[in-house]
């Protein structure tokens, strides 16, 4: 029981530590809707062992390998809308803008890699749901 109140704890910290704040958004090259929410807000039940196995296998691919990257990528956004407001040209900014798009490429595949994971610890039948509410929320 202890095990799953902090296997709870760690999810519904996890998934509220994505502040909302228009200035920190980082365009994935995809949408691809993750199931977490769904999970946090009820709409899809996962038994206490789905939701270690959530806590092991999703959460550090999201909330560590993917954030890590949209961070750097969020970095060399500014730090390109800078070099542009002080008139650089788009052949000064070239590297950064390479640099970005290899960032971004790699943090998709790390959500892809996650969105697979859930759908590995749900039931086939729960990730029928999941689709059903994703493409009720499009």
């Amino acid at each position: 029981m202890k095990k799953y109140l902090l296997a709870i704890l760690f999810l519904w910290v996890g998934l509220n530590a994505q502040e909302k704040n228009d200035n920190l958004i980082i365009n994935d090259l995809i949408v691809l809707t993750m199931p977490g929410q769904m999970i946090k807000s009820g709409q899809i039940e996962v038994s206490s062992e789905q939701m270690v196995r959530i806590m092991e296998e999703v959460q550090p691919l999201m909330h560590v390998n993917y954030q890590a990257k949209t961070n750097e990528a969020f970095g060399l956004e500014k730090h390109v809308q800078k070099l542009l407001r002080q008139g650089k040209s788009k052949e000064d900014v070239k590297a950064y803008l390479d640099q970005i798009a290899v960032i971004k490429r790699e943090a998709i595949d790390i959500k892809i890699d996650a969105y697979k994971a859930f759908q590995a610890i749900l039931t086939p039948e729960q990730w029928q749901k999941y689709v059903e509410l994703s493409q009720a929320k499009r």
